[in-house]
């Protein structure tokens, strides 16, 4: 794929599997000046294994070296405490406790080399046993000082207490910044960055120190909603808590113990004072938990607009003037490549028979999910190989899975990439995923077969519209939402717009390259809301009835 980036704004709706990151990396460190870097965020770490992958080809084929880092968590690296059940604010206290670490005094005494060689670019080989110089995290960000080109989690530049020691750190101005965001439709939802604090933390709080929560209950007993927390606890109680806190991690972290649940209710607390200022973020109730959120993307997003280079991209970026104005980029160019790989898929939508409709799960009951379960089985047979299937929720999930012989998508990160591997190496079978969750998107189900990468993928079940359930925290955002963009636009903003998202990514899971085939279902019958997709993925839908889709794909597949 050849495109040439000229915009210092630019959000480019490009379909999954033709390259945009072997593009994008192109393009930017074409354009690259001294001193700048080139920072990749992304949502998996799927997506960032293929820049790292990118990178390390577009070396090989120039024949130029570079450094590409990758910044993991802290956590995640630190080798004395990763495999803890512990948070990340209080994983940072027991580091700072951990006074005699054995890793960072290491990294201090190999500090220079580690230097030398990032500056000689004489990593080679030995790369994995330079990080084993001393604390893994301070290593690599020793290194990420000089690189070319950085990948890091959205949380880095997101969340504004990561950013500030993310940039100061790499001593990085917004001006020597050149800024991808991968799968970039995932900032309509700001989940990521979010805190929440549940009432069980607050109960083993209580049972962990001797201090009168009572006033932090009663947070717990307003009807759902935005609350206003100043009237219940100062930063008084939040410094004491705190220090309490800290106590109780210093006696546990002795006894070989490292949870404070004192500790994670005032650093929630802490956080929500810090963010005081921001009305951008909101706190409120819904269900057993408090909740510190930020509402409007464009907000969160505003200070990266300084950036010397900016790119947004994402294979399901449509419609692509909803995100300029959600994202408040108005003035960015924008840039939309058709599907090439038309011929190779087939979309059909039920037109009659099923939804995933409240209405229709009031009345059909289980009847509805074995429904689904029948559906899915037909497609599978049909198709062979494998069959993903994507429900709305994972409730839905679990309900369908109870009339279907198929592997169910797990929650955990470990274990679904574990399942992934597995599922591969098989080469066949039913896998019951959630639309939006962990094999809808930046997931391959790929195998190298005769020195060509092929996608096993030969049917791809959206079984039953992915639309947001609605809830208390939905109201709370439509109201806000309506306030900033228009009466009613809250609809398009929170609902239909991470459907089309959630739609469009589960479909790329099929067709990987230009060899690749597979059949799409939209299992569906809601038909009025197809209007909201974007021009080039409604031509190609078709509608069939529930009894004609086997033959149909498997007609299809044999052409």
């Amino acid at each position: 794929m050849q495109v040439a980036y000229t915009s210092d704004r630019l959000l480019a709706s490009v379909p999954t599997g033709i390259g945009k990151s072997v593009a994008s990396l192109c393009s930017f460190l074409a354009d690259r000046q001294a001193k700048e870097k080139i920072v990749v965020l992304t949502r998996t770490k799927s997506q960032a294994e293929i820049f790292l992958r990118e990178a390390k080809a577009i070396s090989d084929k120039t024949g130029k070296a570079f450094l590409t880092v990758q910044i993991k968590s802290k956590l995640e690296l630190c080798p004395i405490f990763r495999n803890d059940d512990i948070g990340y604010e209080e994983f940072l206290q027991l580091c700072k406790l951990k006074q005699d670490c054995s890793y960072r005094r290491l990294f201090k005494e190999k500090q220079e080399e580690i230097i030398y060689l990032a500056e000689a670019l004489a990593l080679g080989e030995d790369r994995q046993k330079i990080l084993s110089y001393g604390c893994p995290y301070l290593v690599n960000f020793e290194l990420a000082k000089f690189a070319r080109v950085i990948i890091a989690a959205y949380q880095y530049m997101l969340n504004p207490f990561l950013r500030n020691l993310f940039l100061g750190r790499l001593k990085l101005g917004y001006d020597e910044l050149l800024l991808i965001v991968d799968e970039a439709h995932n900032l309509q939802s700001l989940d990521i960055i979010s805190k929440s604090l549940s009432e069980r933390t607050l109960k083993l709080a209580q049972k962990e120190v001797d201090y009168n929560f009572s006033n932090i209950e009663k947070l717990f007993r307003f009807r759902e909603g935005q609350v206003n927390f100043e009237e219940f606890i100062s930063r008084d109680d939040v410094e004491k808590l705190y220090a309490l806190g800290v106590e109780i991690l210093q006696r546990k972290l002795m006894k070989g113990r490292k949870v404070s649940y004192t500790y994670r209710v005032a650093a929630f607390f802490d956080s929500a004072f810090r963010l005081l200022g921001d009305d951008n973020w909101i706190f409120f109730r819904k269900g057993s938990s408090l909740h510190l959120k930020p509402v409007l993307p464009g907000e969160v997003f505003s200070s990266l607009k300084q950036s010397r280079k900016l790119l947004l991209m994402s294979g399901t970026l449509e419609p692509i003037e909803i995100y300029k104005a959600l994202l408040d980029l108005e003035d960015a160019e924008e840039y939309s490549l058709p599907n090439i790989y038309r011929n190779s898929l087939l979309y059909l939508g039920i037109k009659k028979g099923l939804n995933s409709s409240l209405a229709l799960r009031k009345t059909m009951g289980q009847k509805l999910w074995k429904s689904y379960a029948r559906e899915i089985e037909k497609i599978a047979s049909a198709a062979g190989g494998i069959t993903l299937a994507f429900l709305p929720s994972y409730d839905i999930m679990r309900q369908v899975s109870k009339w279907l012989e198929a592997t169910v998508e797990p929650r955990d990160n470990r274990d679904a990439e574990k399942l992934r591997k597995k599922v591969i190496e098989a080469g066949r079978g039913i896998i019951l995923g959630v639309a939006g969750g962990k094999f809808s998107e930046g997931v391959e189900f790929t195998r190298v077969e005769e020195g060509i990468r092929k996608s096993l993928v030969k049917a791809v079940v959206i079984a039953g519209l992915p639309f947001p359930a609605p809830d208390s925290e939905m109201e709370l955002r439509q109201k806000i939402y309506d306030k900033k963009f228009g009466p009613g636009k809250s609809f398009i903003f929170l609902s239909v717009l991470p459907m089309i998202n959630r739609v469009m990514q589960a479909a790329g899971r099929a067709v990987r390259s230009e060899i690749d085939k597979a059949g799409i279902v939209i299992i569906d019958d809601r038909t009025e809301y197809l209007r909201y997709f974007p021009e080039d993925f409604k031509q190609y839908i078709t509608f069939v009835e529930p009894e004609e889709i086997g033959g149909e794909i498997r007609d299809f597949l044999r052409e």
